[in-house]
């Protein structure tokens, strides 16, 4: 007889048809280092998508609302002698003392540091007690200034590794919020090249990754746009424009739009221009006020005009001093 074949076991069986089953994809197992706080490092370095959205990232601080917040770059620039180096102050004073400045504020007290690189002693002086007279505030204690005629040198340039390390050494990491007024002030040989601006982004972009926010102040050129290379917004989280609106009123007030022209962090519908108006009494008194704004440039109305009378878009845009591309564009508005 043959002999009888051999069953196998149930355990066999069980393995067997296990086997046969396509495998299911699994939740992936945490990697090491999770939850902890992120920390940038000296290397490069690559992190995979399953350990990146389970970082510890420290939330954002609300400096002015959410218009300005921690571990950010930004830029205000504006035509000079129309408001910005008020705005700038403005924005310091609040944010250091905790106050509403146009219709916003910062959630606590910061610690704030302002460079002024032109502004003579008295003058800025006379603007920050004005200032503090309008917000009924004292002159705050953690809003740390840096004027250059407490200096007996050459203000360093801030775009080379000498200079950054005078700057650092002076402002120390003990700061929230850092202005620089102005760029062209600060940076030596007032170059406003791409290569120019490279070393001050990346010295910008690392006190960002410490926490800190620094802001620069800027002019604007012929184009209404921040004067030189169009790469200085590439890095930047944020830019205001200050657009100047016409004195109709007679009165001397300083009246403008802050329009962004940049906002990585808000929405379209938290961007709106704020229109602000600077009175300054004889006294030396000033006062702010704001709504919301609505901001279109007058060289507009100045185009369509020349465009009636019969001048071609080159002659417009000489006359303007910007560049016919733009003027094409606004000789379509209505």
């Amino acid at each position: 007889m043959a002999a009888a074949t051999a069953m196998p076991s149930k355990e066999v069986m069980k393995t067997t048809s296990q086997s046969a089953k396509v495998a299911r994809p699994r939740t992936p197992t945490p990697e090491p280092n999770q939850g902890k706080p992120f920390r940038p490092r000296s290397e490069m370095r690559l992190i995979s998508a399953a350990k990146f959205v389970h970082l510890e990232v420290p939330r954002r601080k609300n400096h002015w609302g959410r218009l300005i917040q921690s571990n950010q770059t930004g830029m205000l620039f504006g035509p000079r002698g129309r408001g910005k180096t008020w705005v700038a102050m403005s924005l310091a004073i609040c944010i250091s003392a905790c106050i509403s400045f146009l219709g916003r504020k910062a959630r606590r007290a910061r610690r704030v540091i302002y460079l002024d690189g032109e502004m003579d002693l008295f003058t800025l002086r006379q603007r920050i007690l004005s200032l503090c007279r309008s917000f009924n505030v004292d002159p705050p204690g953690n809003l740390k200034l840096f004027t250059p005629e407490a200096f007996t040198d050459l203000l360093p340039s801030i775009n080379t590794a000498e200079g950054q390390r005078a700057i650092d050494e002076m402002i120390g990491t003990e700061w929230d919020v850092i202005f620089i007024d102005n760029y062209s002030a600060w940076s030596g040989d007032g170059r406003e090249t791409a290569e120019a601006w490279a070393p001050m982004m990346r010295w910008m972009l690392a006190h960002k990754r410490a926490g800190r926010t620094v802001i620069v102040i800027h002019h604007t050129g012929k184009t209404g746009k921040q004067r030189g290379s169009s790469s200085h917004e590439d890095a930047l989280d944020w830019s205001v424009a200050l657009k100047p609106v016409e004195d109709v009123a007679g009165d001397g007030a300083l009246r403008f739009n802050l329009v962004w022209e940049k906002s990585r962090h808000l929405a379209n519908t938290e961007v709106q221009p704020i229109a602000a108006t600077l009175r300054q009494g004889e006294n030396g008194d000033v006062s702010w006020h704001h709504k919301e704004g609505l901001h279109r440039d007058p060289r507009i109305e100045k185009a369509l005009a020349m465009k009636a009378k019969g001048l071609s878009q080159v002659a417009i845009a000489d006359e303007l001093g910007i560049d016919r591309t733009t003027v094409g564009r606004w000789l379509k508005t209505k």
